[in-house]
């Protein structure tokens, strides 16, 4: 009799785990995780939506960078994106930057285009189709996940995913970083 309950709340548990580690179900939960935090942020090269190259250390050392990993699919990513555009409008001016990378793969890459204007996204957004990037930063692939750096290019914080409510930390991480704060840790 306890080898069978001991099992069904082994099961229980498993059950339990794997349904928190998905990043776009109901219930996601935003964390802080500290795998990352603290290192340097690590150079790339793709393009944005428009064709334009883009070049990640061409903004290390000058600005405060957001790498916010999204997708078309992604219904948490939709819900954060109009605190993300405040926040991007309230901050460029301090050398803020957020740069949206899209890891839609190759059956939905040709919708982020029209999926980052009607959702209205006033900062550059990136294409990851072969998840070079994510390899780096999110090897997860989650979506949506925020990684912050600041101006010395060392990965400040780490967020995943996102309930209403998380944007107020995030502003509250970048403001500390925009002052200068992490550059004392």
């Amino acid at each position: 009799m306890k080898l069978r309950n001991g099992a069904g709340a082994l099961l229980a548990t498993g059950a339990l785990l794997f349904f928190a580690s998905c990043d776009n179900g109901p219930g996601a939960k935003t964390t802080t995780s500290s795998s990352g935090a603290g290192g340097g942020a690590a150079d790339f090269s793709t393009v944005d939506t428009e064709g334009r190259p883009f070049k990640l250390s061409s903004h290390l050392g000058k600005d405060v960078i957001l790498l916010n990993f999204c997708a078309t699919w992604c219904e948490p990513c939709v819900a954060e994106f109009p605190h993300l555009r405040k926040l991007y409008a309230d901050n460029k001016g301090k050398g803020f930057l957020i740069l949206a990378i899209s890891v839609d793969g190759p059956e939905t890459v040709a919708n982020i285009p029209a999926f980052a204007k009607r959702n209205q996204l006033n900062f550059p957004v990136v294409t990851d189709e072969d998840s070079r990037i994510a390899s780096l930063y999110n090897p997860k692939k989650s979506a949506p996940l925020s990684v912050l750096i600041d101006r010395q290019g060392k990965i400040v914080s780490i967020r995943e995913g996102y309930n209403p409510g998380d944007e107020e930390f995030l502003a509250q991480d970048i403001a500390k970083v925009l002052d200068g704060a992490s550059a004392s840790k």
